[in-house]
């Protein structure tokens, strides 16, 4: 009997010394962008940024191509709906909320930038 509860409180105390920690990540908020939105300045920097984006989809990768040179002409017009923006692929399928795409997402300000862009009437410039 002795034997077991000496066991016990070894199992017990072990337990207690490698239990796991959880670090709180506190969300950087983002600035929305307000005015006209860049496909330059605004749109492209966000697939090429931290390989995000252009780690699949690049020059001989998968399609669509979103390296700063071929982006646009990948993305138009087959991933983007001018007349219901909110349901362009490119908004919608590697959003925040989506379960389509599973290996990078965006995050909400990113998102919020695309689809301005798109409202604006996605634009070349």
């Amino acid at each position: 009997m002795k034997k077991r509860l000496i066991f016990l409180i070894t199992i017990l105390f072990s337990l207690f010394i490698t239990s796991c920690k959880y670090d709180f990540i506190i969300p950087v908020p983002e600035v929305p962008v307000t005015g006209d939105v860049s496909f330059a300045t605004n749109v492209a920097p966000i697939f090429s940024a931290a390989n995000k984006c252009t780690a699949c989809h690049k020059s001989g990768g998968q399609y669509p191509d979103f390296t700063a040179v071929n982006a646009y002409g990948s993305i138009m017009p087959a991933l983007v709906n001018t007349t219901s923006p909110a349901q362009s692929k490119i908004y919608t399928f590697a959003g925040p909320t989506t379960a389509t795409h599973t290996w990078k997402k965006l995050s909400a300000g990113e998102a919020a930038i695309i689809l301005n862009w798109v409202t604006q009437g996605a634009k070349n410039n």
